[in-house]
């Protein structure tokens, strides 16, 4: 016989201040629907976030974001994915965070186009983002790589499986030599 379903429990409590009429206004509409109060709050918020669109012109004509293209259950993920969005207006340790985690991308990414997350990896590392950044300030004149082998650590304590670390360099990316005709990428 399955479990009976349990509410997940709230985790997040919000304080704010009404005047008495939207306070009144409040207590109406929870007892015309017959719900809480959060219950009310929570509806008028996903109905006000359906309606807040952000349409960016691309190839295909208009490309429209939503919260529920940012949402992920992961906090790491849903913090990298507002990081991306310019009309969010994401802080400077945001796009700090992100140039992080692109340039460590074997733990965060499924490879190096950086479209699909490593949840698991991210669910790991991301609460200890901002040591492994500091790391890697500290640490990127003498030793570029000590941050990375800090997230190899840490993944190996909790018994997960570890990325290839460093990343193979290619010779375009290393500066060394390489034997492509340069005349290849003249667009004529």
């Amino acid at each position: 016989m399955g479990r009976p379903a349990t509410k997940s429990p709230k985790s997040e409590a919000l304080t704010i201040r009404l005047d008495p009429k939207t306070r009144f206004i409040l207590d109406y509409m929870a007892r015309f629907k017959g719900q809480t109060i959060t219950t009310v709050v929570e509806r008028a918020i996903l109905a006000a976030a359906a309606s807040t669109v952000i349409s960016r012109p691309d190839d295909y004509g208009e490309h429209n974001i939503t919260w529920q293209d940012l949402w992920d259950v992961s906090e790491g993920v849903r913090a990298l994915e507002v990081s991306k969005v310019p009309e969010l207006i994401p802080t400077f340790e945001e796009e700090r965070r992100l140039a992080f985690v692109r340039s460590h991308w074997p733990f965060f990414y499924t490879d190096e186009k950086k479209r699909i997350y490593l949840n698991h990896y991210i669910d790991l590392l991301w609460p200890r983002i901002d040591e492994f950044l500091q790391l890697h300030e500290d640490m990127k004149h003498k030793d570029y790589y000590a941050a990375g082998n800090a997230m190899l650590e840490a993944l190996k304590n909790a018994k997960l499986s570890t990325p290839k670390w460093p990343p193979e360099q290619t010779p375009a990316k290393s500066g060394g030599n390489f034997s492509r005709d340069l005349d290849d990428d003249l667009p004529f």
